[in-house]
């Protein structure tokens, strides 16, 4: 590619350097000049068109100029955008589970630990267009070097996932303002650090303002159960004696104790765990045996009508053999009879043909056949009567081979039904089994519940893989109750009641009844002011009934880690497959 060089009446461009002596400067040479000046006061970043991780240089436009403060703004606004742009990493070491939290008004991201802030950097989300929704997430999917499958597979370094749909963590160009394609920027040594400290299932909030999470202790917050081995070991789970359940399903044990304390006795939950595994397994059991048992009666009934089958067939075969030998006698009977009395009668004036028949059988010949014709006329009627009454005998023989067979291939039919309700009832003790070892593999990993005030009810969620849900009661449940996110950070002294932190996010329902577009033919109705300050997570806690059954199933498997999610909204359209609850906040 050629440069173009100004030239002033033919002689070469002058130009004086300061320090040197002025010189006659060629035009290759000031081509080079130029772009060595331009590779030196260029970045990398820029040089190789990563200035924008998403954008390709070529289409990136030229970033805004910063808007200067006034002049009558005081050190304390100053001391506070130079902190905005600065990246803050305590020296300490993260204590508990992690929370990070993006203000999207804020441009900033920070990391909380069970202690407080930890880490805190600017960020760069979605522009006009592509902006980045704000929601409860967590991180799905993390890689050293991801390259975006969207936008001509651009780089994003250090890249964390937050949905599969393309919102992710990355490190990327900050230049002050929004300007992504939905994922948040990060500066790359800042992402650098961020993808060694969270992990697979860290809490992620990206909300309008800074959140913060707080401490809390309620009554009504989920409470962890002791390790079993530590039941175990201390003896507090010691076995019972053998139950032998009478027509109510209660032991002689529990009814005497019932009778005794005057109310039913109720066993803990991983006790009925426990026992329900036990039931389980001797279901599975005698399943088994059914099943074996079944099929040798099947293999017995196959048999049976196997050879019930056969006289069956020769029964068939010999009534329709005399059947058809009655029939063939008695079509010879009436033709004999009808021959004869051809005959035996002469043929009338007006018959030619029967003259002609005449002619052409002399009297000798007529009388043979009359003869002939005689005596099977006298014959056969005895013979079909013989014929008839063997095929009567037969068609009963018939029958009775047929009830026979007919009874034998019912039994092998109800055989092979049992040995298929057998075979399924196998298949659902296995299924309950491959259900309860898939749950006992996930035991180790923290549990995720969401709770929607909207749906009223309570989801669970362990590993990314749905555990159960339930039905809950909500006191007030036309009142907003905001979005809070719980975390649980360690087990109390005793093993029961969680230590947690709390973040509130306040929903405001006439914010989304403004933005919707009104009928102009509908009269506007009145939207009743909603006073945020009261949407604590306490009140939260307070208004929400969960059954005490559901209670124990998610303490046994509670721990450090686990979260609670309340919210007035339902679950986003994005949770599924290999992801935690993602909720919305508006």
């Amino acid at each position: 590619m050629g440069c173009i060089v100004p030239q002033l009446s033919g002689k070469p461009f002058h130009r004086a350097v300061p320090g040197l002596i002025s010189r006659s400067v060629s035009p290759l040479a000031l081509c080079a000049g130029l772009l060595a000046a331009s590779l030196l006061t260029s970045t990398p970043a820029a040089t190789q068109g990563f200035g924008n991780w998403e954008t390709p240089y070529y289409k990136q436009r030229a970033p805004k100029k910063a808007k200067r403060p006034p002049a009558a703004a005081s050190d304390e606004t100053a001391s506070a955008k130079k902190k905005s742009k600065k990246e803050d990493v305590a020296e300490r070491a993260a204590v508990g589970p992690l929370v990070v939290n993006v203000s999207l008004n804020r441009q900033r991201l920070t990391v909380y630990d069970a202690k407080g802030p930890i880490a805190s950097s600017p960020v760069s989300s979605g522009r006009v267009g592509y902006a980045t929704p704000a929601g409860i997430y967590t991180i799905v999917q993390k890689r050293r070097m991801h390259y975006s499958n969207l936008y001509e597979s651009a780089p994003m370094p250090n890249m964390q996932r937050i949905t599969w749909s393309g919102v992710a963590l990355h490190a990327g160009a900050l230049p002050g303002y929004p300007a992504s394609h939905g994922c948040i920027r990060l500066p790359h040594g800042f992402s650098k650090k961020l993808f060694g400290m969270t992990a697979m299932g860290t809490r992620v909030i990206v909300s309008r303002d800074p959140v913060t999470p707080v401490p809390i202790a309620h009554e009504r917050l989920f409470t962890a159960f002791p390790p079993e081995d530590d039941e175990l070991a201390t003896g507090s789970t010691a076995p019972r004696e053998t139950q032998v359940a009478d027509a109510s399903g209660a032991s002689p044990g529990m009814l005497s104790m019932a009778a005794a304390a005057d109310e039913p006795a109720r066993p803990s939950y991983r006790e009925r765990r426990r026992i329900e595994s036990e039931k389980l397994n001797a279901e599975i059991r005698s399943a088994g045996f059914a099943k074996a048992e079944k099929q040798i009666y099947l293999t017995q009934a196959q048999k049976a009508a196997a050879l019930a089958r056969k006289p069956h067939i020769e029964a068939r075969a010999e009534a329709d053999r005399l059947e058809s030998d009655l029939h063939n006698l008695e079509k010879s009977l009436a033709t004999a009879e009808r021959d004869l009395a051809e005959l035996k009668t002469p043929p009338e004036e007006g018959d030619k043909r029967g003259k002609r028949k005449a002619k052409k059988m002399d009297e000798s010949k007529r009388l043979a056949r009359i003869a002939t014709l005689e005596e099977q006329v006298v014959r056969l009627p005895a013979e079909i009567d013989a014929t008839r009454t063997a095929s009567q005998h037969a068609n009963e023989a018939l029958a009775k081979a047929e009830a026979v067979a007919k009874d034998a291939e019912d039994k092998r039919r109800a055989a092979a039904a049992e040995l298929m309700d057998a075979h399924a009832a196998l298949e659902r003790g296995l299924s309950k089994e491959r259900a309860a070892k898939k749950l006992a593999e996930l035991r180790d990993r923290p549990v995720s519940i969401f709770i929607s005030r909207a749906k009223q009810r309570l989801y669970v969620r362990q590993g990314f893989d749905d555990i159960f849900d339930t039905e809950v009661t909500f006191d007030r449940p036309d009142d907003p109750i905001g979005t809070h996110v719980f975390t649980a950070l360690s087990v109390a002294e005793h093993k029961t009641d969680m230590t947690g932190s709390v973040a509130s996010i306040p929903y405001d329902p006439t914010r989304s009844a403004k933005k919707k577009k009104k009928d102009a033919k509908a009269v506007p109705q009145p939207v009743p002011a909603v006073n945020l300050a009261s949407q604590t997570a306490a009140a939260a806690l307070d208004r929400i009934a969960i059954p005490d059954d559901v209670r124990e199933q998610i303490a046994d498997v509670m721990k450090p880690g686990s979260s609670i999610v309340i919210s007035d909204l339902g679950i986003g359209n994005e949770t599924g497959a290999y992801t935690d609850f993602i909720v919305p906040l508006r």
